[in-house]
């Protein structure tokens, strides 16, 4: 599920505007860097993914 939205969103930043595909200047790992680190700070969907669940956890363990 992952690998699938990253490359429909990988897709929506490397199409042109007629449909066609446009060269891949950079890495999707770069991409999804944080801007201080020279990325454009998108966020990885599985890294969001495991970051939401802990955070699920973390609010069924303190009794929230």
């Amino acid at each position: 599920v992952h690998s699938s939205f990253d490359k429909e969103l990988a897709r929506f930043f490397w199409q042109a505007r007629d449909g066609r595909p446009k060269y891949h200047m950079v890495k999707w790992a770069d991409i999804c860097l944080p801007k201080d680190r020279g990325g454009l700070g998108i966020p990885a969907s599985r890294r969001m993914n495991v970051a939401l669940m802990l955070r699920w956890v973390w609010r069924i363990l303190r009794g929230d």
